[in-house]
């Protein structure tokens, strides 16, 4: 782990806008091992640290395919000839050099009236997501929580959500000057309503059920 990282994760502290060249080397290193890899290998990159995942359960991968059709279904499609407000991919490669992290959130969402939507044809992304998702696994659940959702934040990701098929609640979370603040809570039978979707409820049953 980078010393830096390190003592800015441990203190909650805003990671500064200058990256030190030998955090960059450091970083770039990390990013040599990740591509590297042996096939059926999970890496990723959160603020420095390099961390690497059991493969999820098939259930993991069905909750993925519940909200992304979901959302994909309600906002991914154009009316009367316009192109759809959001784009919505599966286990997109995001990258972040000023915030040393290179992430594979399980859903994530681009908006068109904001930054656009990315290349998808290139890997990995560097326009950062307005909103992705997390489905919380027992081999995932600490990292998802701690160091990858801190990492979302200072990567510049607009809005996260903690998907929890266990206890199937939604936990939202919106940036806040670089970091990821906790918001409501949703059950399954709750909607979700507010930012970054508008005032069009998503219904939970819908990602879990």
């Amino acid at each position: 782990m980078l010393e830096y990282a390190a003592r800015w994760y441990a203190r909650g502290e805003p990671m500064a806008t200058a990256i030190d060249d030998s955090l960059l080397r450091h970083f770039h290193a990390l990013e040599a091992r990740l591509e590297n890899e042996p096939d059926g290998v999970s890496g990723e990159i959160a603020v420095g640290v390099y961390m690497m995942s059991p493969r999820p359960r098939p259930k993991h991968g069905g909750v993925q395919v519940k909200l992304s059709s979901a959302l994909h279904q309600r906002f991914g499609r154009g009316q009367g000839g316009e192109p759809p407000e959001w784009f919505f991919a599966i286990e997109p490669e995001i990258r972040s050099e000023r915030a040393l992290s290179r992430l594979v959130p399980d859903v994530a969402g681009w908006r068109r009236t904001g930054a656009g939507w990315p290349d998808m044809g290139v890997t990995p992304v560097t326009l950062m997501p307005d909103w992705v998702a997390e489905v919380l696994s027992p081999g995932t659940e600490p990292t998802d929580r701690g160091v990858k959702t801190e990492a979302h934040g200072a990567m510049g990701v607009g809005w996260l959500w903690l998907v929890d098929a266990e206890r199937q609640r939604v936990e939202t979370f919106a940036n806040q000057r670089g970091r990821m603040v906790a918001g409501p809570v949703f059950g399954l039978g709750e909607s979700i309503a507010g930012e970054p979707f508008g005032a069009e409820p998503v219904s939970v049953a819908d990602a879990l059920a």
